[in-house]
């Protein structure tokens, strides 16, 4: 932690920039789309700024107006489905303002008595303060956290082009409170953290309503979490920090849209067609068998010398294209129904790491005395020291990082008549990478071995939506959800610790691969009401859920590789309510209510070959309360508070034998959020000049989760040595998170910061302290102390051109580790290391035509060699990076 002069320089250093970048406007946004379109609206009456933020997110039309035009400005409420021009005309009636949608999609609103006066243009149109309206889905709901009474954030899809990296998991750097973890190994896949906590359902992470999230063993490090989404169908995420009535998800919602027909098909258009293409630089062709860094002394008896390794220093000049990527899609779009599909395909190899940092650099240290936990000792004369975070050399080719994805997507919505719709979907994802079991590279003095196997994974995912609102009906707003994904997880077959047959006695090829099998479906529906009473508008959200999952071992799995796998299923119902009240202009009280059941069901075999213990049957189930105040004291500013009482079901993982490297499954109760959230929003335009814009979201959370699911090794009730799970007393997080954002002809700067003020683990009867626990999962997953990130931008050449970069500097851990306590024989998770480091990416966009854009961008600019954080093995980063891609729309 830091000390206390340190926290007063940091918590100063937040509170400049958050004044520096003091929020400015009123600012609503979404995608846009043709005026004459027929929208279902749901706008309660409310004050006219909010209102016209609830249009602007339901009709998909960004607006930027005078923060004055609003003031002291009231809207009566807009039911039923509407054009965009008729849902504005009903909202500003009785306000005094006007507004005009001209052919060109210009928006203008004004105050009558102005407009009588205004100018006229050429076209016959009044020239009234401009309304900026922008196309596609720029800009998509950015600006909808700084207005939202809750800790939530939103990644749109420019941000996703400009700043994807090299994984997908790179599109979540520099979110305050928010990483996916595993950057660097996880087959393509997103494995998010929110505050502290993520795996075993913690973060409900869903794509289109639906999940592919899967939990894949990394041996003694664990297991990493991941969900698989090509970043080039994504066309926004909204997250959710803390749980939600709505969500199953303790710790937060990350909820990812993929692209619908109205981001393809421009405005008055009914085709529309966008092909994107592009490579990338600074990785090698993976050689099988090559090692990588230096080979340290086996014994006290060798020669004291770190031998390099022969390959990898070969790294490519910085422009040539040695990776590459590209997506088509193609779409249809119409009043009464469209579709969309789409292909993506990316290959990239093995890539280099930086040269600059804490690479290794061996250095002779001795005489030294080595003893492991058996309490077995050996005197070394002299020892090597590998003298950085990992054994890579600066610049080297970092082995099994190589990847191969193929994406495809298909939608289709039809629109019936009374606002009724059924929209179908279907995505998939293969891929073929690295993927290396962590605990191999589990400390940096471990050798990395380039494989001869890539690892395989298949995702299908299938969904189907019905939204129903009726007009004019306050009290039905209905939607209806149902999906399946069957994936399929392969993995190179090795002999692991133990014994076991080879593929060749099964009469199967000896590069057979095992894995996991994994199917998993969900309905849910849900409704919305309004009620007007002469105590104020109550708006009702309530719905009810059901998912199932089942996995088993893959053929032979169990047979070559052992009883590790896991073997059931679970079903999980859910049922909730929401309210949100508004008394008194200045006063919303929100309440929720949420119910979660599960059963699972242990479909292990029990033989004499196996050791790992049948759970048999369990099933438990609980309520989720949870109360907000939000207060709006001045025009433009927000201050709420919240409270919830949130349980966690025990995953699939947790009750079924073989999981997650458990041997036998003890009585695990379900894990309980109580969590404190406190946070103030403010926007204001006009602050520096007349047309600028900027943002505040300052919070800060207090959450204490008791029961904390968490791993133990030692010998259990059956005799063996092994590891299994267990609720320790309590895990504690808080802290404080910063958002800013400020625009101004062109320019903006976006500011993101947040600092753990504690985070500790309470085992039962030891008390809590500021350290992971031996041998358990939380181990890699406490997140950075504290993080800072900035983004400029700015638009030149009448908007043609936009130049940009982004700085991110990641702090050390929150937390620290318990050492070995002599109940294992070894270390059975190893702490990931990390030194604090600075990291610069850039970017430039030039449209050579509306239709015709070309990106670069440079990742890494300074080649700072790094670690991640919340990773599972000791493995850099990628150092500095050059991509060029090219976008056509038709």
């Amino acid at each position: 932690m830091l000390s206390g002069t340190g926290q007063s320089k940091f918590l100063r250093a937040l509170l400049v920039a958050s004044t520096a970048i003091v929020p400015v406007c009123g600012v609503v946004s979404a995608r846009a789309q043709t005026t004459a379109q027929v929208t279902a609206f749901n706008i309660p009456a409310q004050p006219l700024a909010a209102a016209l933020s609830a249009f602007a997110n339901q009709a998909g039309l960004k607006l930027a107006y005078p923060a004055s035009l609003a003031s002291g400005r009231t809207a009566p409420a807009v039911q039923g489905s509407y054009s965009s021009n008729e849902a504005l005309r009903r909202l500003l009636s009785g306000t005094g303002l006007s507004h005009q949608i001209n052919a060109s999609g210009t928006v203008t609103i004004a105050d009558r008595v102005s407009s009588a006066h205004a100018p006229v243009a050429a076209d016959g149109s009044l020239m009234l303060g401009v309304i900026e309206v922008l196309g596609g889905n720029a800009n998509s709901a950015v600006y909808a956290p700084y207005a939202t009474a809750a800790a939530t954030a939103h990644i749109d899809e420019a941000t996703i082009e400009r700043y994807r990296g090299s994984d997908p998991t790179d599109m979540f750097r520099g979110m305050p409170g928010v990483a996916s973890a595993n950057a660097r190994n996880g087959s393509g896949g997103i494995d998010m953290n929110v505050r502290g906590m993520q795996g075993l359902g913690r973060v409900a992470t869903k794509i289109d309503g639906s999940s592919n999230s899967v939990t894949v063993p990394q041996g003694y490090q664990g297991y990493s979490n991941r969900t698989f989404v090509d970043p080039d169908f994504i066309g926004g995420i909204d997250i959710t920090k803390g749980s939600d009535a709505a969500s199953n998800g303790i710790a937060g919602t990350v909820s990812m849209r993929t692209i619908d027909a109205k981001d393809i098909v421009e405005e008055g258009k009914r085709f529309g067609f966008r092909v994107k293409g592009g490579f990338g630089t600074n990785s090698s062709n993976p050689t099988p068998g090559a090692f990588g860094g230096y080979q340290f002394p086996g014994n006290a008896w060798s020669p004291p010398v770190a031998t390099p390794s022969p390959d990898g220093m070969d790294r490519p000049s910085f422009l040539k294209p040695t990776n590459g990527h590209g997506s088509a899609v193609a779409a249809f779009y119409d009043e009464k129904y469209d579709f969309l599909v789409g292909y993506a395909y990316r290959k990239r190899g093995n890539y280099h790491a930086g040269k600059n940092g804490p690479v290794a650099r061996p250095y002779k240290s001795g005489p030294r005395e080595l003893c492991n936990s058996w309490g077995w000792c050996t005197n070394w004369p002299e020892y090597v020291e590998v003298g950085g975070i990992a054994n890579y050399r600066p610049g080297e080719e970092v082995l099994n990082t190589e990847l191969e994805t193929k994406s495809t997507i298909a939608k289709g919505t039809l629109r019936f008549g009374d606002g009724q719709s059924l929209k179908l979907g279907y995505t998939g994802f293969r891929s073929e990478a690295g993927d290396q079991i962590s605990w191999r590279m589990q400390t940096n003095r471990d050798r990395p071995v380039q494989r001869d196997q890539t690892s395989g994974t298949s995702v299908d995912t299938y969904t189907a939506r019905y939204k129903w609102q009726p007009e004019e009906n306050d009290l039905i707003d209905l939607t209806a959800n149902a999906w399946l994904t069957d994936m399929e997880l392969r993995k190179p077959w090795n002999r692991g610790t133990r014994t076991w047959p080879t593929p060749d006695q099964f009469g199967l090829p000896m590069d057979f691969r095992t894995g996991s099998d994994v199917l998993m479906w969900g309905l849910d529906i849900g409704n919305k009401s309004k009620l007007d009473t002469q105590f104020g508008d109550v708006n009702l959200d309530y719905g009810l859920s059901y998912n199932y999952m089942t996995t088993e071992p893959s053929a032979y799995t169990d047979e070559l590789s052992g009883p590790y796998s896991a073997y059931g299923n679970k079903k999980e119902l859910g049922a909730f309510v929401k309210a949100n009240w508004k008394p008194i202009d200045w006063l919303t009280v929100d309440g929720g209510l949420r119910y979660d059941h599960y059963w699972t069901q242990d479909k292990r075999p029990v033989g004499p070959s196996h050791y790992i213990e049948n759970s048999g049957k369990r099933s438990a189930g609980g309520l989720s309360p949870s109360l907000g105040l939000t207060f709006e004291p001045f025009e433009d500013t927000q201050i709420y508070g919240g409270y919830s009482y949130a349980l966690r079901t025990p995953s699939l993982l947790e009750t079924v034998s073989g999981g997650i490297a458990v041997s036998t499954i003890t009585d695990i109760e379900p894990e309980r959020a109580s969590n404190w959230e406190l946070g103030v929003n403010h926007t204001r335009q006009g602050l520096f000049s007349a047309d600028d814009r900027a943002m505040v979201k300052l919070g800060y959370f207090d959450w204490t989760i008791d029961n904390y699911v968490a791993r133990h090794v030692g010998y259990m009730p059956n005799g063996y040595f092994g590891g299994f799970m267990y609720n320790m007393d309590k895990a504690k997080f808080s802290g404080v998170e910063l958002s800013g954002r400020y625009e101004n002809s062109g320019f903006t700067a976006e500011l993101s910061a947040n600092y753990y003020t504690n985070v500790e683990f309470c085992p039962k009867d030891t008390g809590c302290a500021n350290e992971t626990i031996y041998s358990d999962f939380a181990t890699n997953q406490v997140p950075p102390e504290y993080m800072i990130g900035l983004s400029l931008s700015q638009k030149l050449l009448e908007d043609r051109l936009t130049l940009g970069g982004r700085v991110t500097h990641v702090g050390p851990r929150a937390a620290g580790h318990t050492n070995i306590d002599g109940q294992g024989a070894g270390q059975f998770i190893s702490l990931i290391k990390w030194d604090p480091y600075t990291l610069v990416d850039v970017f430039a966009e030039y449209k050579f035509t509306d239709n015709l854009t070309a990106t670069f961008r440079v990742e890494n600019l300074t080649d700072e060699f790094y670690v991640d954080p919340i990773s599972l093995m000791q493995r850099p980063g990628p150092g500095r990076t050059f991509y060029a891609s090219m976008t056509a729309k038709f």
